[in-house]
């Protein structure tokens, strides 16, 4: 089960979930969306970031290197 640890907001306390499988990049946005409440939509995930002044968003599986989206 891959461990996730999502930083949004340049919040110093992750978002953290487990899952059953590998998250893309997109339902690990989808997670941050959820979690702030916010139905949003746009051509690329970099938009939505963009628009919900969620930037920068940082995540790292089982303690992996920090991925960067958008």
């Amino acid at each position: 089960m891959p461990f996730y640890k999502v930083w949004y907001r340049n919040s110093p306390e992750p978002l953290e979930h487990s899952s059953a499988s590998i998250l893309h990049e997109d339902k690990i946005l989808d997670l941050v969306l959820q979690k702030e409440n916010i139905v949003s939509t746009g051509p690329s995930l970099k938009d939505i970031i963009a628009s919900n002044n969620l930037g920068p968003v940082r995540y790292t599986e089982d303690e992996s290197e920090p991925f960067t989206i958008g």
